[in-house]
């Protein structure tokens, strides 16, 4: 006579074949991915990285499980990621929020100027060209009562933005890809980070020249036309660096900042009074020596031009970010596949020029 099975033991049975095939289905769905290209599952930041999908964790796990036992590599790597070219997997969803969060170590520039999140291609905000004017009455000559004092507006202006688009590029040989433990992510991101690091500070530093719409690139600060300037047109002084300072309108000197290459910091450290010692020397803050020249801070960034250098509030350089970055990755495009390599690109669409030419001042000229 046959024992009927009741629910409960069914269930077990079925928990005890589930413990058993467990690692034998992940081997062969780890074995389908490396023949396909795609490595080893991701834990550290899950099999869905950048799944744009509502099904519920496990429904989007059993799919590509499925597909990938079954031999649909496509449709697997577009469960991974969403791109069926793409070993999109080895990107993280957070992948631009921890370039971002880096990009302070390496910059020189970009963690003091203006960040205006933008959503449209392109646009203009808000800036004021002239402040309020306040006027005085009263006194035996001029009492206040009973008198009318004339308006005062404030002069507005616009900064317009146009985005431009940014890409970088990385081959990686597949062989990386599979054998790094845990994964190649960290190594990708630190090399997109600091590509992006040092992109961003010469953008902002020199750009490309034009309005708005000129160009592919940013405007930088060399290619903005100051009404404040100091001709040098000769060696570096301590009375130029004096007079450009004071060039600069007290109101924008407490957040000043130095901004030029290493040449022209060489001459300045290398700058002595008569009897030979230096006028400069550099101050420990924290971690690192802060270089201060009449008590301002500098920031160096050698795209800059030997004869140019500038003092100014960085504050007042935006930088209009669509606060997205686009990712896509692929073994068979161009010559990925027969190098047997998997490529990675990055993309992002910013803007970046001088807000308020005022708070900067130029010094050219400057010849050794």
């Amino acid at each position: 006579m046959k024992r009927k099975m009741n629910d409960g033991s069914f269930n077990m049975m079925l928990e005890k074949m589930a413990l058993g095939l467990q690692p034998i289905i992940e081997q062969k769905a780890n074995d389908a991915m490396r023949t396909a290209g795609m490595g080893r599952i991701e834990r550290k930041h899950g099999i869905f990285p950048g799944v744009k999908n509502s099904a519920p964790a496990k429904e989007r796990a059993y799919r590509f499980f499925s597909a990938m036992i079954g031999g649909d590599v496509i449709g697997a790597k577009a469960l991974s990621e969403g791109t069926s070219s793409a070993g999109g997997y080895l990107v993280p969803a957070d992948f631009r929020s921890e370039i971002i969060a880096r990009l302070p170590e390496q910059s020189e520039l970009a963690p003091y100027v203006q960040v205006v999140p933008v959503r449209t291609e392109s646009g203009s905000i808000p800036s004021l060209s002239s402040d309020i004017a306040i006027t005085w009455r009263g006194g035996a000559t001029s009492p206040a009562e009973n008198q009318s004092f004339g308006e005062s507006q404030p002069v507005l202006g616009a900064v317009n933005w146009s985005l431009k688009r940014a890409d970088a590029i990385t081959k990686i040989s597949r062989e990386l890809v599979a054998d790094s433990q845990p994964s190649v992510i960290e190594f990708i991101t630190r090399l997109f980070q600091d590509a992006i690091s040092r992109e961003r500070d010469r953008m902002i530093a020199v750009g490309s020249a034009g309005g708005v719409t000129a160009g592919t690139q940013p405007v930088g600060i060399e290619n903005t036309t100051f009404t404040n300037t100091v001709a040098i047109d000769d060696a570096l002084t301590y009375a130029a660096l004096v007079e450009l300072e004071h060039t600069l309108a007290r109101k924008y000197r407490n957040n000043a900042r130095w901004i030029m290459n290493s040449a022209n910091l060489h001459r300045i450290f290398a700058l002595a009074d008569t009897t030979g010692r230096p006028l400069f020397s550099r101050e420990v803050v924290g971690e690192k020596p802060q270089t201060y020249i009449l008590g301002y801070p500098v920031s160096v960034q050698d795209d800059l031009a030997d004869d140019n250098i500038f003092f100014g509030d960085l504050s007042c350089y935006i930088w209009f970010d669509r606060e997205e970055m686009g990712i896509e990755s692929t073994n068979a495009g161009g010559s990925a596949f027969e190098n047997h390599q998997t490529w990675i690109k990055v993309w992002e669409r910013v803007d970046g020029k001088v807000g308020l030419e005022e708070a900067f001042v130029k010094g050219s000229g400057i010849t050794g």
